[in-house]
């Protein structure tokens, strides 16, 4: 019986996560919300409710001065012939 775990009381509370540090007010644009959830990531929403996800969050995040970025340019291999 070396397997089983003890339960957790019902009279014991649940720990909650803190809330982020920095304070977040929702940004509002024409085309798009930023909103911070309570995990501290960001949330943007288009004018129609859904979610914007990947590369054209990333830039309107930036675009916004919510992050700061220093993201390494792709770097362009020349090829030289002899």
């Amino acid at each position: 019986m070396a397997g089983n775990k003890a339960k957790p009381k019902a009279t014991e509370k649940k720990v909650r996560r803190a809330k982020p540090a920095i304070e977040f007010k929702p940004m509002s644009f024409k085309d798009f919300t930023i909103k911070q959830k309570n995990s501290g990531r960001f949330e943007v929403l288009n004018s129609k409710g859904k979610n914007i996800n990947g590369e054209e969050k990333v830039k309107l995040l930036l675009d916004a001065k919510v992050l700061k970025g220093s993201f390494k340019k792709a770097s362009t291999e020349e090829t030289t012939t002899a």
